[in-house]
């Protein structure tokens, strides 16, 4: 009868265990949904940035950093056009947001939500305005769909960002 209830007793420790991993591993995957389900329209966007992170604080950093690849790429496809003072206002606004996503990233480590918000906030009004440049000067941006893609992501950043607490 000893060895029954010795069986037993392990048997429900071992259950116990199994259904405590599995849930966890369930709240894991549910996690990576919830953080890119928070990004308004830009889930997928979101979620192949982060690559599988369940840590908000984690996928921040990981989107800034995609990000700061994407806004060098938005500097480089300026380069390329030439000269014209479209372009210099948007070179202007690409180094600005340059600069504040790497403040992000220090805000980020340091954490200070409030500052890691507002320059994460500036980037994207970085983007939009050298978009601006050309709407307000009659023209097309030649660097439109970019700098579309790069406002995506900054507004996926700072709904990363708004999880971290």
């Amino acid at each position: 009868m000893a060895v029954f209830k010795h069986c037993m007793s392990l048997s429900l420790a071992f259950l116990a265990v199994a259904a405590t991993v599995l849930l966890l591993a369930g709240n894991a995957a549910a996690t990576v949904a919830d953080l890119c389900k928070e990004t308004d329209s830009f889930p997928e966007l979101c979620k192949s940035v982060i690559k599988g992170t369940t840590d908000p604080k984690k996928a921040t950093e990981l989107a800034i950093k995609a990000l700061i690849v994407k806004t060098e790429h938005v500097k480089e496809a300026a380069k390329k056009l030439g000269k014209s003072e479209e372009l210099g206002v948007c070179d202007e606004m690409i180094d600005d947001a340059i600069d504040n996503l790497n403040g992000a990233l220090q805000f980020l480590k340091s954490n200070d939500e409030r500052s890691l918000n507002d320059y994460l906030s500036a980037v994207l009004t970085d983007i939009v305005t050298c978009d601006d440049a050309y709407e307000e000067s009659g023209k097309t941006s030649p660097l439109a769909k970019t700098t579309e893609t790069a406002k995506k992501m900054a507004s996926n950043c700072l709904a990363l960002a708004s999880q971290i607490h």
